[in-house]
């Protein structure tokens, strides 16, 4: 309860939503998952952070639900993993956040082992768009990130069809010439907001005067590349306003953990992080902890025991 009277402190504060992944590792190696997000309803349906939908393997129960504070609206929605699971986690669907969970457990008969880890995938802001580095820590709807954004679409784009298809390179060198064109036309006339649009669209709009030059099918089969990249810059814009939080409780003492915090009450391991932390690097998490098997401990005392009681008993028939 405290956690998330925190959250909906931080999210009027910040206006940005905030999510908690909650995991619970079970004795037998096994573990739950609890996701929560608060925030705008909108923020909580978008797919630049998802939360588990169920497959074949998993399933997931999720609630959505809203509540008044100081007059304005304020949503929670929460998943659960509906039991237990041993599985690895791997979301990597290029949309939304791309991680893994990956929990294992190593007996002997002295102790267990419990290891936890995870990868936030690192956004590479830096290579795939470069030019608006220098707008990380500006409002994401700046008109100045979209031209460098919409030239790195158009170049990742044609690379893409590229590959799949055969271009040769004047037709290459002819769209590349008819884009840079547009683009510096769109800059020098001050249209900006023409950038605003659908990219498959302003690529349509630049290469109208070629259209009857290229292949037949070349804008449709652009367009779903083009779309798929959008929606990957989409992803990755809308996650400036997100924050995040991972914590896990794992059996026994913890040995080893790159947590931000630990709560030395309940022994929780917590990990945030936001988009600056992933933007251009990715998030490693790790923890290690440990469970003395007494029983195991008391059962080899009793066998060195009775060990060592034997050689004696034989010594002293020896000298018989």
């Amino acid at each position: 309860m405290i956690q998330k009277i925190v959250f909906i402190a931080i999210f009027f504060l910040a206006g940005c939503v905030e999510n908690l992944v909650n995991i619970s590792v079970l004795n037998d190696g096994s573990y739950l998952v609890k996701y929560t997000s608060i925030g705008n309803k909108t923020d909580l349906l978008d797919i630049d952070f998802k939360h588990p939908e169920s497959d074949n393997i998993h399933q997931w129960v999720t609630t959505l639900a809203s509540s008044a504070n100081n007059s304005q609206e304020i949503w929670e929605k929460e998943t659960i993993l509906s039991s237990p699971t041993r599985k690895k986690l791997v979301f990597s669907n290029s949309s939304s956040l791309q991680y893994d969970i990956d929990i294992s457990k190593k007996s002997s008969i002295l102790w267990t082992n419990y290891y936890f880890h995870s990868n936030i995938k690192n956004l590479e802001i830096d290579k795939k768009y470069p030019e608006i580095n220098q707008y990380l820590n500006i409002d994401q709807n700046e008109l100045e990130w979209m031209i460098p954004v919409k030239k790195y679409i158009f170049s990742k784009s044609i690379e893409k069809y590229q590959k799949q298809h055969s271009l040769n390179d004047i037709v290459i060198e002819r769209i590349d010439n008819q884009v840079n064109s547009y683009i510096s036309y769109v800059k020098e006339k001050k249209l900006e907001k023409e950038f605003n649009k659908n990219t498959s669209q302003i690529f349509l709009d630049a290469l109208m005067p070629l259209k009857n030059r290229l292949p037949e099918f070349f804008f449709d089969e652009m367009n779903i590349i083009i779309d798929e990249l959008e929606k990957e810059f989409e992803k990755n814009t809308a996650l400036m306003s997100d924050n995040f939080a991972f914590s896990i409780v794992l059996p026994g003492k913890i040995q080893d953990t790159n947590a931000s915090s630990i709560n030395n009450d309940t022994s929780i391991l917590y990990w945030e992080f936001d988009f600056n932390d992933i933007a251009t690097n990715s998030f490693n998490m790790y923890a290690h902890s440990l469970v003395i098997n007494n029983l195991g401990i008391q059962l080899l005392f009793v066998v060195f025991l009775l060990l060592f009681i034997r050689m004696l008993w034989k010594r002293k028939q020896n000298k018989k």
